[in-house]
């Protein structure tokens, strides 16, 4: 189990009622079980999928799908970056609420099965980052040389 995930069993619901006979519980495609998903990562996907509204997609909190999923808030965190980075998810501002928005993406817009361990260990999600962690864009150098230049000013309070 990784370091920073509690293993946590969450709780039923005291409303549970069984799925009717007619129905299998759940039905999973061969393209996403053969993708690599790991246990966390298929948990919040799954989660995240029920959840989905067409017109809402979901918008639940990442404290609340911590709770449900039985994992940390950090960890849905990590989770839903990956499968963002890997283009399973997409990441949306609420328009309504301080929460985001994350949608199903078609199965076209999902990166390489290969790809997954290099999003994993955050290969794509610094791309101000070069190769040997050197900033690449002349823009966020000059950000940060203005930051710099704040914190070297004096401020005097009275």
């Amino acid at each position: 189990m990784p370091k920073n995930a509690r293993s946590q069993s969450p709780k039923p619901k005291s409303n549970w009622k069984r799925p009717p006979n007619d129905k299998k519980a759940i039905f999973v495609r061969s393209e996403l079980d053969d993708y690599g998903l790991d246990l966390y990562e298929f948990r919040v996907l799954a989660h995240v999928a029920r959840r989905e509204s067409p017109k809402r997609g979901c918008d639940e909190s990442q404290k609340n799908m911590a709770k449900i999923c039985g994992m940390s808030q950090r960890k849905v965190l990590e989770v839903l970056k990956v499968l963002c980075e890997a283009g399973i998810l997409r990441k949306e501002k609420s328009p309504t609420r301080r929460t985001n928005v994350y949608r199903l993406n078609p199965g076209s817009e999902w990166e390489e099965p290969s790809k997954l361990d290099e999003i994993r260990q955050g290969g794509k999600s610094s791309k101000m980052k070069g190769e040997k962690g050197k900033l690449e864009s002349s823009d966020s150098l000059e950000v940060i040389e203005s930051e710099v230049s704040v914190v070297d000013s004096t401020v005097s309070f009275p």
